[in-house]
């Protein structure tokens, strides 16, 4: 097994790690100790921080991945010395305006927040920018899994002990916000201080790698600021336009939704990690048969782990919801659950489309596809949300992932003649389909029919790993 398969499998097993966390947090000690609209203004803080992150980095976190394969010795502890530089005073600076300024940007956006809420903001930011410059040069040196780590385990049990605390009386939200954000600031400076170890490559004062190159790095950052920007609005415009739309307790109540139509995320971003700067070097190599191979294998195994969630998840949804405290209140959010996770789906079946795009060549291109993604995303949420209501942003994430996925496949056909698709694709639907179908058909109230239908699918499972085992 290659350090690069290591790296995937370990990255996967933190993220999933942290997915156990993330089901205590948000399946009940969340639930437990907050209210609908408090849930609600963490998950815009989290969200809009997220956001306010890949805008503020400037795009050099990919230019790094993109072009640090093409120095070495000298220049390379230049290139880094640089970036880190770069990263750290955007960093500080985003971090101490979004702090002082948290009560204005509450009066600007119109959102009912006290001051000690908003001005968690800052911290989080800046943790997430420090964060992700750390994991981009992690992943550049095939070590993925530590980040993965701090951020999914460490984040996440330090969440749950906090709301432990606000559940028992012994902690008020401002506290718990506080501890969140201070928490992504201390994972964030520790994962870069890690990831700099491990390149072992000496900093340097700040200065110029030539005006050519300069040039060159700038007009990459330069589409890397919009192609973050748009990336990150994808993660996030659903909750922007949810509270906007609509109020902080169905923000609340989404939360629990995304949360669990995003279980195989899991898997999905310890892969576009360690994918990122592999697709950069075998395109400066002009290997696009390995990069063909890679496509090919990217959607047999994501298209699997999204239609295994499916099937597990959908036939035992009542369940899984019946473990949530009080339950009755986040009972919109079961049909949004099957909407995202049918959006995965779609999704995860194109494979590492997006990482061979935004990688190599074809990388303006893949910014206008993601504008239009983004562009599609408001205008189906401001036509489906007032309609349908939390059901509308699900719907809007099914139509505009199949739209964008497909355009994107089509191009990569036309320009580069490789596409993802073969037998074994076919296989994982039919399997899928056949044991959901069965599965959700004997669903039911009661211990019996919990385990008919779970032993149902297991049964499927087992079908599809022995047929599909050697092809995947």
């Amino acid at each position: 097994m290659s350090v690069f398969q290591r790296q995937i499998i370990k990255g996967s097993l933190s993220n999933f790690a942290g997915i156990g966390l993330g089901v205590l947090n948000n399946i009940w000690i969340f639930p437990l100790a907050f209210s609908l609209e408090e849930l609600g203004i963490y998950r815009w803080v989290e969200r809009t921080a997220v956001l306010i992150a890949a805008i503020a980095l400037f795009g050099l976190h990919r230019m790094y991945v993109r072009f640090q394969s093409r120095f070495s010795e000298g220049q390379a502890s230049q290139f880094l010395s640089n970036t880190v530089f770069l990263v750290a005073c955007l960093a500080i600076v985003s971090g101490v305006l979004f702090t002082a300024f948290a009560p204005w940007l509450a009066t600007l956006l119109d959102v009912n927040f006290q001051g000690s809420q908003l001005r968690a903001l800052g911290a989080v930011v800046a943790g997430s920018m420090t964060y992700t410059l750390g994991l981009s040069v992690a992943s550049s040196a095939k070590r993925i899994s530590v980040p993965f780590f701090f951020k999914n385990v460490g984040i996440r049990l330090s969440l749950l002990i906090g709301a432990w605390m606000v559940s028992q009386g012994n902690a008020t939200f401002g506290f718990w916000m506080q501890l969140l954000a201070y928490t992504h600031l201390a994972v964030g400076i520790v994962v870069l201080i890690y990831a700099l170890k491990l390149k072992g490559i000496p900093l340097r004062w700040p200065r110029s790698l030539g005006e050519s190159m300069t040039q060159e790095l700038a007009a990459f950052a330069g589409s890397g600021i919009l192609m973050a920007v748009m990336t990150m609005s994808l993660a996030t415009i659903d909750s922007q336009m949810i509270a906007s739309l609509m109020s902080m307790e169905a923000l609340g109540i989404y939360s629990i939704a995304f949360f669990i139509g995003s279980f195989v995320d899991g898997i999905r971003r310890p892969i576009s990690q360690a994918l990122s700067p592999q697709f950069a070097n075998l395109w400066n190599e002009g290997n696009t048969d390995a990069i063909a191979k890679m496509y090919a294998r990217t959607s047999r195994v994501l298209m699997a782990v999204a239609i295994v969630s499916f099937v597990v998840i959908v036939p035992n949804i009542d369940f899984i919801f019946g473990l949530i405290p009080d339950p009755d209140r986040f009972e919109p959010a079961k049909s949004v659950v099957i909407l995202i996770l049918l959006s995965r789906v779609i999704d995860y079946s194109f494979g590492s489309n997006g990482e061979i795009l935004s990688n190599g060549p074809h990388f303006k291109w893949n910014l206008v596809a993601i504008s239009g993604l983004v562009v599609a995303i408001i205008g189906l949420n401001l036509w489906l949300i007032p309609v349908y209501g939390l059901d509308g942003a699900g719907f809007t994430l099914v139509i505009a992932y199949a739209i964008f996925n497909t355009t994107k496949a089509i191009y990569l056909w036309h320009k580069e003649r490789i596409q993802p698709f073969g037998t074994a694709q076919l296989l994982l639907l039919v399997i899928g389909a056949i044991t959901f179908i069965v599965a959700f058909l004997t669903s039911g109230e009661g211990i019996v029919a919990l385990l008919i239908t779970n032993a149902i699918i297991a049964i499927g499972l087992l079908v599809g790993f022995l047929t599909l085992r050697s092809k995947i």
